[in-house]
């Protein structure tokens, strides 16, 4: 059955103005140019060290672009995105307490049927498709008022299993695209010409630099969402790696992280009291 959960950790930022593409064509890791009505796209905005500020869904809306991400990393995004902003006849906006954002798990006869990475307007929604996943923007369709309604924690499950190229405002800065595996998911177009950040994201990938990707762990139980990730050598534990999102659910605990990419499948880690294993990735690395 599918579940209906309110997202309010979520936020979005919209652009408008004649020169919205030609502004984030300088901004982003994606690709305006095929950013289309009926695609959505993962996208990131670097500083000039290539250090990614902000990940995000980002789609048209009629004649506006949104950026769909939690709200700490809009006040850290904001105002950097801002500050070139000055030079293009575009504004942007912080819309996170006019736009609603909902997220159905599932699938239901109540709204169309879409392939990820699929949009559409519905009423007064738009609907972004995205793995066994809908975001649902604005006023929820009248279809869905009789959906049972599931908890946040449902959410970040789902979102921590599918390994979303999502971080929050404690890491923001800290991390090129490719650590967070955006590239994967089509969120960095290595072909689109320069961006603030470009020269270090493609060193990373042209070289060979990056040798960090993200993972999912996964703990049959766990009594806390306190601790530090640590990894086994031998018959100690090492702290390692860089953790995204943890989220408790049904007494497992799900948790993304940063780590090496030349990982042995049955490398073994502890948070707090809890033994955590790798879990399967839901999609190749770039390049794989």
């Amino acid at each position: 059955m599918a579940q209906l959960i309110p997202l309010s950790h979520l936020g979005i930022i919209r652009l408008t103005g004649p020169d919205t593409d030609l502004f984030l064509q300088g901004q982003l890791t994606c690709n305006m140019n095929t950013l289309t009505a009926e695609r959505w796209s993962w996208g990131g905005h670097c500083d000039p060290k290539g250090k990614l500020l902000a990940s995000f869904r980002i789609c048209r809306h009629g004649d506006d672009v949104l950026l769909i991400m939690p709200k700490d990393l809009i006040a850290v995004d904001l105002p950097q995105m801002a500050k070139y902003a000055v030079f293009n006849k575009v504004e942007l906006t912080d819309e996170s307490n006019n736009i609603a954002v909902h997220g159905l798990l599932g699938e239901t006869d109540a709204l169309p049927a879409l392939e990820s990475g699929a949009q559409q307007v519905i009423d007064a929604s738009l609907l972004l498709k995205d793995d066994g996943a809908t975001l649902i923007i604005g006023e929820l369709p009248q279809s869905l008022a009789s959906l049972e309604e599931a908890s946040i924690e449902s959410w970040k499950q789902h979102e921590i299993a599918q390994q979303w190229p999502m971080i929050d405002a404690a890491n923001s800065g800290q991390l090129v695209p490719q650590m967070l595996n955006l590239d994967a998911v089509g969120g960095v177009q290595y072909d689109k010409g320069c961006y603030i950040g470009q020269e270090t994201v493609a060193r990373m990938h042209f070289r060979g630099g990056n040798k960090r990707a993200t993972y999912t762990l996964m703990a049959e139980s766990a009594s806390t969402l306190d601790g530090e990730l640590e990894m086994a050598v031998g018959e100690n534990w090492r702290k390692s790696g860089t953790v995204l999102n943890k989220v408790m659910h049904q007494d497992q605990l799900w948790l993304t992280a940063v780590l090496p990419k030349d990982l042995d499948a049955d490398a073994q880690f502890r948070f707090g009291d809890a033994i955590l294993s790798i879990q399967a990735r839901p999609y190749p690395l770039f390049g794989e």
